[in-house]
C-alpha cells in the first residue's frame, strides 16, 4: 500500500485547523480517521508531515556487539540484554538464535538435580 502524498496530508491538517472535525476531514478527503490522527500527532511532534522524519528504533542487533556483550555478561538474562540494547526480548532471542549463540539457563535445584 502506498503512503498518502504530503500535499494531501497538508490539506487535511489545514482543514482540521480551520475548525472542522477529524471525522469531517475523513469524509471530505476520503482517508481513514487513524491516518488523520497520526498526521496531527506527527505534525505536533516534528513540525513536518514528511514521512522521512519519523524516528525509528534499531532494526537488528549486530552479531559482534551481541557476542561481545554475552561474553562480557554471561549471566545476563534476555530481558537485561534487551534493556541494554533498547529493544524487545523477542528481538534478542531471535538474534541469539540467528547467530548460533546458545543461551539456555537450566537452574540447579539441590536434592532434585536439574529442573
Amino acid at each position: 500500500m502506498n503512503a498518502y502524498s504530503e500535499d494531501l496530508r497538508v490539506k487535511v491538517i489545514e482543514y482540521t485547523e480551520l475548525g472542522h472535525s477529524r471525522k469531517e476531514a475523513c469524509e471530505v478527503f476520503g482517508v481513514c480517521l487513524r491516518s488523520v490522527t497520526k498526521w496531527i500527532k506527527l505534525k505536533k511532534e516534528t513540525g513536518s508531515l514528511s514521512i522521512d522524519h519519523v524516528p525509528r528504533g534499531p532494526h537488528k542487533l549486530f552479531k559482534e556487539e551481541l557476542t561481545a556483550y554475552v561474553k562480557a555478561n554471561p549471566d545476563a538474562y534476555i530481558r537485561e540484554i534487551a534493556d541494554h540494547f533498547g529493544c524487545g526480548r523477542t528481538t534478542v532471542h531471535d538474534a541469539l538464535k540467528r547467530n548460533g549463540i546458545t543461551y539456555k539457563k537450566t537452574p540447579f535445584i539441590p536434592g532434585k538435580g536439574r529442573r
